[in-house]
């Protein structure tokens, strides 16, 4: 693992963290910071798409349920799916090819980070509340020039503050992933592997159908699910 490639690495992981960071809630908002498309890019970028995609489908549907809408503030699933997926991406690029168990322990690890994003996004609103006050005081001191700076200083914070946490979090979680896994035993390694296959996507499943309001979507979903997986099956044994 060669530092100065991982720095690069690290590197690119904030910049593309801070754009999809942005399209969140401060521009664009073209759905890129879904974890569904955001890890994805992320993959892709690295070098690692099929990886990203498996992990940025597992993270969609745990997020499910943050929704943005009016005054309502949901955990940052962009932060928290960005860290899990930059850490183990990174894995995958320096270490060796990520297995269930080292996506599972990513996807732990990042988690947190939701709530952490909320408290960051809350910061962020009154800060942005701030500037409307400068801006309403420079229009009547008829100070226009002012008001063209100011959406530049907003966007600014929330691609800083994005771009430093995902790739801090992305490298400590590298870190974290090279030193636990290699002591994992057979069959804590099993276990953690299970929970990943099974558990973290059942999860996500019940995150998802928690949202449909009517018993009929609900029905139509599983029948969808179990049609997808018998074909799965067969294509599989084919």
């Amino acid at each position: 693992m060669e530092p100065a490639t991982v720095a690069i690495d690290l590197a690119l992981i904030a910049a593309c963290g801070g754009l999809v960071g942005l399209d969140r809630r401060g521009a664009f908002q073209a759905m890129i910071s879904q974890p569904l498309v955001a890890v994805p890019l992320l993959g892709a970028l690295l070098g690692q798409l099929e990886v990203g995609l498996a992990l940025g489908a597992t993270l969609q549907l745990l997020w499910m349920s943050s929704m943005l809408f009016g005054a309502n503030t949901p955990p940052n699933e962009t932060l928290a799916s960005m860290v899990a997926g930059g850490m183990v991406l990174l894995y995958g690029k320096h270490i060796a090819t990520p297995d269930i168990a080292v996506m599972t322990i990513g996807i732990l690890l990042a988690v947190p980070l939701g709530p952490l994003g909320r408290a960051i996004d809350v910061r962020l609103e009154r800060l942005n509340l701030a500037l409307s006050q400068r801006a309403l005081a420079a229009v009547a001191e008829s100070r226009v020039e002012i008001i063209d700076r100011l959406p530049w200083i907003a966007l600014g914070r929330v691609f800083s503050i994005h771009a430093a946490l995902i790739a801090l979090g992305s490298g400590v979680g590298l870190i974290v992933l090279a030193a636990v896994h290699p002591l994992l035993d057979g069959a804590v390694l099993v276990a953690v592997a299970t929970a990943g296959m099974y558990l973290v996507p059942a999860l996500g499943l019940a995150v998802a159908f928690s949202l449909i309001r009517r018993r009929r979507g609900i029905a139509l979903g599983l029948l969808t699910f179990v049609a997808v997986a018998i074909m799965l099956d067969h294509g599989g044994a084919g």
